[in-house]
């Protein structure tokens, strides 16, 4: 079988296929080698504080896997220091809370903290006005490449071959499975997996099958200060920014505007600049007074649903075509959970650890979407 995409995802996906022994899987990536698209460009972050299930049980499945290949590996820089999400308003709480009582009765014993307690664990967040906050302590925040490097290694030790510098020009169905046509030559398969990330539409199109995942630009800065330690990820839920200490020597501060329009473009945008200056004063005016180092500020795409969901399972028109696609900002912190879902429906027809109707192919087209409201 083929997997088309070489990030996280694809590799992920590549590595549980064969650990369910789901045959030969060929890893095809178009760049000169894997995990430098999306899953380069990553904040980093894992957490389980969303506020949808599907969401919540990709971030528990995921969580257990880091925890385990770091122990296993070293090779992670997984830093549990937890997510702080922080509010000022009615509104604000509302959410946070009810976000937290979803998790909590799925098993993530996020739990809700006071003003007080917030100065104690994040004492830069400014405190007027806190209505107060939810915390999660195994959330926190890991290296991309480290993670790619892992998966990498882990999938060729397990037997999956890996194409790099390989971009797939056409597929067509030939009776019992599927022709690609690539840049190195011809590759029959009886299944595909898109996992392509931004590109994951129009590998789609290629059989004649659609689905709504649009990239769209998100970006990240560096605030310097030598002095900082690894913090929790605050979240300021009422101006959307976050925020956590880094120890590349520095404030790693992003924020994504809702009304991005879809595109490719990887530069900074200058409005990112504008827009955290109107922001960061309401948690976070400390900023104020560090140097920003625009040569380390960068960003990435983030391959969007319209429900911000990914999607997750069988092309309903096209038998053999599997999607694992559509994680925005989550690829990274849901990969492993993506890999095993995959895995399951191409080795065993159904996926038994993971409900994935809310993520199916065909849910845009029946209009029963469940909208993912904690997107950062």
């Amino acid at each position: 079988m083929a997997v088309i995409g070489g990030g996280v995802i694809g590799l992920a996906c590549a590595l549980e296929l064969r650990g369910l022994g789901a045959g030969e899987v060929t890893v095809l990536e178009r760049l000169p080698g894997v995990g430098l698209g999306s899953s380069s460009r990553a904040n980093g972050g894992v957490r389980a504080q969303f506020a949808t299930a599907p969401n919540v049980a990709f971030s528990i499945f995921s969580i257990d896997a880091f925890e385990q290949l770091e122990a296993r590996s070293g090779l992670l820089g997984f830093r549990q220091t937890g997510y702080l999400l922080v509010t000022g308003t009615d509104e604000g709480e509302r959410r946070v809370r009810a976000a937290r009582d979803l998790q909590r009765s799925l098993g993530v014993p996020t739990r809700w903290v006071e003003p007080d307690e917030i100065a104690w664990i994040a004492p830069f967040v400014r405190a007027d006005g806190l209505h107060g906050g939810t915390f999660h302590d195994r959330d926190g925040v890991l290296d991309p490449a480290g993670l790619v490097t892992v998966l990498e290694r882990d999938a060729r030790a397990a037997g999956a071959r890996i194409r790099t510098e390989t971009s797939v020009r056409a597929i067509v169905q030939d009776g019992g499975g599927f022709a690609l046509a690539s840049d190195d030559g011809s590759l029959h398969a009886e299944v595909v997996v898109n996992a392509a990330g931004p590109d994951a539409r129009a590998i789609a199109g290629m059989l004649g099958a659609d689905v709504p995942v649009e990239p769209v630009r998100r970006n990240l800065a560096l605030f310097l200060d030598p002095r900082v330690e690894p913090t929790p990820m605050v979240v300021d839920v009422d101006t959307g920014v976050l925020v956590r200490g880094d120890v590349a020597g520095g404030w790693v501060v992003g924020y994504s505007r809702p009304d991005d329009p879809p595109g490719r473009d990887t530069s900074v945008d200058p409005a990112f600049f504008d827009d955290l200056a109107e922001r960061l004063p309401n948690r976070f005016g400390f900023l104020a007074d560090l140097a920003l180092d625009s040569a380390r500020c960068w960003a990435g795409l983030y391959p969007e649903t319209p429900d911000h969901h990914a999607v997750v399972g069988p092309d309903p028109a096209v038998p053999g075509l599997v999607h694992c696609i559509g994680f925005g900002g989550h690829g990274i912190m849901h990969a492993p959970a993506a890999g095993r879902a995959v895995a399951e429906v191409v080795a065993h027809g159904r996926c038994d650890t993971f409900d994935l109707r809310p993520l199916r192919p065909e849910r845009f087209d029946e209009g029963d979407l469940v909208v993912e409201t904690a997107v950062l």
